[in-house]
């Protein structure tokens, strides 16, 4: 059983070392191209390891090995996590307005969380914010649609910077694929190149060792082949 468990804190530990080491890699992976542009996307009062963590995620999963395609994958990235960033400032937008609808500088009810914070965490079924929210006349839907209405200009407006972002998104996909299919297609070709020569050599017969001589003689002329052009 002691060696049961030795083997088990061993695991942990080579494991604890190899995330240790993927995160150090990840930190690293960022491209010359990036580093030549700038590449510090990470605003304040954003969580900087959640950042990293989806950052390496992502090009794990596009699969990124070369400068361009880590380069690409980096855009992909950070056109998500501007979608992302929107529609967070979607959600701040409407928990301030529905402040401000209560008039309410916090919840003295409950010590150390004002009525923002509570809202931000989503403790909507709390009693003393329900509490709150009946005593003005609400329930928690009718707030939400009066704060919608009050801020349907700027939900709007972020709206338009998520689908402009959701376009430039696409595009990118689509220049990534293509730069990947490119490599891809190109070996696969040089391989089936590669096979049927294989299995034209290997077919003894007439009437292929002719169409092979003879496809030998066309390679040839048109190696050697030079156009004759009329001095008049």
């Amino acid at each position: 059983m002691s060696m049961t468990m030795k083997d088990v804190t061993a695991a942990q530990q080579v494991a604890a070392k190899q995330d240790a080491s993927n995160r150090a890699a990840t930190k690293q992976a960022a491209s010359k191209i990036s580093k030549i542009v700038g590449g510090n996307f990470i605003l304040p009062g954003e969580d900087a390891q959640q950042f990293h963590q989806a950052y390496a995620a992502a090009l794990v999963e596009l699969g990124a090995q070369t400068q361009l395609q880590i380069y690409l994958a980096e855009q992909i990235f950070h056109s998500m996590w501007w979608i992302r960033r929107y529609e967070l400032q979607k959600r701040e937008s409407l928990i301030s307005e529905m402040v401000k609808i209560l008039r309410s500088p916090g919840l003295a009810e409950i010590a150390g969380l004002d009525l923002t914070e509570l809202l931000e965490a989503g403790r909507w079924d709390d009693p003393a914010v329900l509490n709150e929210i009946k005593s003005k006349g609400f329930t928690a839907q009718s707030l939400l649609q009066r704060a919608g209405v009050r801020q349907q200009e700027e939900l709007m407006r972020l709206d338009q910077s998520i689908a402009l972002k959701a376009h430039t998104l696409t595009q990118l996909q689509k220049s990534y694929e293509a730069l990947v299919n490119r490599s891809v297609m190109q070996e696969r070709l040089k391989l089936q190149n590669d096979l049927l020569k294989r299995d034209l050599l290997a077919i003894d017969t007439p009437i292929v060792k002719d169409l092979k001589t003879e496809a030998q003689q066309l390679a040839h002329e048109d190696n050697t082949w030079e156009p004759d052009y009329d001095e008049r």
